[in-house]
């Protein structure tokens, strides 16, 4: 019986560093299929929030290429961190911080990711959300445009279009 209720744990915790390291790799991903306005030779991704997310995230990225742009993972991010961030990936935090976060990242042109599903209705601009065994894209394109961010039609046709909330679609 120790040994079921250990595999079956086992399982469980290989199920949630796949689905970390698919995440890893929608937001890589996302980096090739968005542009920024003035964009620079470094590629800064910013972590908010608990969960370990974040070291995956480093692991997965730091160090990579995308786009001829040198990929920088910051975990934790600081305040001051903030304003370098091109992408800030935020985790499990509740819709009052999404809101502040977001609210203290609007200066810049910052692609916002969160993996809530209130996330985009927030005001966040993209999503990933489990929907059963699959991944789901969900994209707020007003928030995308108000930072002067464009997302690739191709992307665009694989996401689900979501208004923020108060929005009508």
């Amino acid at each position: 019986m120790l040994i079921v209720l250990l595999l079956v744990m086992a399982g469980s915790l290989l199920a949630q560093q796949d689905e970390r390291a698919v995440r890893a790799a929608f937001v890589f991903n996302l980096t090739k299929y968005v542009s920024w306005p003035g964009i620079r030779d470094l590629l800064v991704i910013g972590v908010v929030g608990p969960g370990d997310i974040g070291p995956v995230l480093k692991q997965v990225l730091n160090g990579k290429l995308s786009d001829g742009r040198r990929i920088t993972v910051v975990v934790h991010t600081s305040e001051s961190e903030l304003g370098e961030c091109d992408v800030l990936y935020v985790t499990a935090v509740s819709p009052a911080a999404v809101k502040s976060i977001l609210n203290r990242a609007a200066a810049r042109a910052v692609l916002t990711v969160g993996d809530s599903d209130q996330f985009v209705r927030a005001g966040g601009m993209v999503g990933l959300v489990r929907s059963g065994d699959q991944m789901e894209i969900e994209v707020n394109l007003n928030a995308l445009r108000n930072r002067h961010l464009e997302m690739s039609s191709r992307l665009l046709k694989l996401a689900v279009l979501v208004p923020t909330s108060g929005e009508s679609r």
